[in-house]
C-alpha cells in the first residue's frame, strides 16, 4: 500500500487518471440508483392507480394496510443490516489483530 501510495504521489498523471476514473465510478453507481428509483415510484404509482381505479372507497384503508407492511418488513430488514454490519466489524478487528500479529513476527 505503501508502494501505490508513493507512486501516486510522485506522478500526478496517474492521480488525475484515478480521479477521473473514481468520479466516473460514483456518477454512474449514482445514475443507476436515480433510475432504480424512478422506476420504483413508477410502478408504485401504478399500483396505487390500479386500486384507486378498482375500489376508490376502500383505497384509503388499502394504502394503510400496504404501509404497515412495508414498514414492518422495513424494521426486520435493518435488523438484519444492523447485525450484517457487526459481524463486519468484528471480522475487520481480527484482520487487524492478525496483520499486527504477521509484523510484530515478520520485525523478529
Amino acid at each position: 500500500m505503501d508502494s501505490f501510495i508513493n507512486y501516486v504521489s510522485s506522478h500526478p498523471v496517474a492521480l488525475i487518471i484515478l480521479a477521473a476514473v473514481a468520479i466516473l465510478l460514483f456518477y454512474f453507481i449514482v445514475k443507476g440508483l436515480l433510475k432504480m428509483m424512478l422506476i420504483t415510484a413508477l410502478v408504485l404509482l401504478a399500483i396505487f392507480g390500479y386500486y384507486y381505479y378498482k375500489a376508490p372507497d376502500e383505497f384509503p384503508g388499502n394504502v394503510k394496510e400496504m404501509t404497515e407492511q412495508v414498514g414492518s418488513h422495513g424494521e426486520g430488514m435493518i435488523e438484519a443490516g444492523k447485525t450484517i454490519i457487526e459481524k463486519g466489524k468484528d471480522l475487520a478487528d481480527k484482520v487487524g489483530e492478525s496483520v499486527k500479529k504477521n509484523k510484530n513476527a515478520a520485525a523478529d
